[in-house]
C-alpha cells in the first residue's frame, strides 16, 4: 500500500515537473535543472515499478470481490497489466530519448547511467513521441483506475467497495 502511494505522488510530480519544464524556453536556466531532477525522479521511479512487478508475483494481491462482473474482473485486470507496462515504459522511454539526444542519465548528479544506445538525433523524435503517447496512455488507465474504485465505492453494493483495500477508509456497511 505504501509503494502505491509513493508512486501515485512521484508519478504527479514526474508529470508536472515534465510539463513545466518542456513549457519552457530552451535557454531558460531552470530548465536544465528541472530535465536532471525530472530524470532523476524517473530513473527512482523505474525501480520503483520494478520492486512493484517483483512484489506483485511474490506476495498475491487480495482477489476482487465475488460480486463483480466477470467483465469488470478482466477490465480490472486489463488496467492493472496497462499501469504497470506504462510504469516501465515511459522511464524507459525517457532514458533512450536523452541517450539517442548522446547524453547519459546521471541520477542526481551523483551516479553515471551507461549509456544503451549510440546519438541518433532522428531516433530523438522518435523516443519522444513514444514517452508523450505513453504518458497519455498512461493518464488513460489512470483516470480508469481511479473512476473503476469510485464506481464500486459509491455506486455498487457495499461488498464491491475496494476502496478500503488501498485507503483508511471504513467498508461501507
Amino acid at each position: 500500500m505504501g509503494l502505491h502511494w509513493v508512486m501515485a505522488l512521484m508519478l504527479i510530480a514526474l508529470v508536472a515537473i515534465g510539463n513545466y519544464m518542456v513549457s519552457l524556453e530552451s535557454g531558460d536556466p531552470n530548465r536544465l535543472p528541472l530535465m536532471g531532477l525530472h530524470k532523476s525522479l524517473g530513473v527512482v521511479f523505474m525501480q520503483l515499478a520494478i520492486a512493484r512487478v517483483i512484489w506483485h508475483r511474490i506476495s498475491r494481491p487480495p482477489k476482487l470481490p465475488q460480486v463483480l462482473a466477470a467483465w469488470e474482473r478482466r477490465l480490472s485486470q486489463t488496467i492493472t497489466l496497462a499501469l504497470y507496462f506504462f510504469m516501465l515504459a515511459i522511464p524507459f522511454s525517457g532514458y533512450l530519448m536523452t541517450n539517442y539526444a548522446g547524453f547519459p542519465v546521471i541520477v542526481f548528479g551523483l551516479v553515471k547511467l551507461p549509456l544503451l544506445v549510440d546519438k541518433d538525433p532522428a531516433l530523438v523524435e522518435v523516443a519522444k513521441q513514444a514517452h508523450l503517447i505513453l504518458v497519455s496512455g498512461l493518464m488513460g488507465a489512470l483516470l480508469a483506475h481511479i473512476a473503476g474504485a469510485i464506481k464500486h465505492r459509491v455506486f455498487d453494493a457495499p461488498e464491491a467497495d475496494v476502496l478500503p483495500r488501498m485507503l483508511p477508509v471504513k467498508p461501507r456497511s
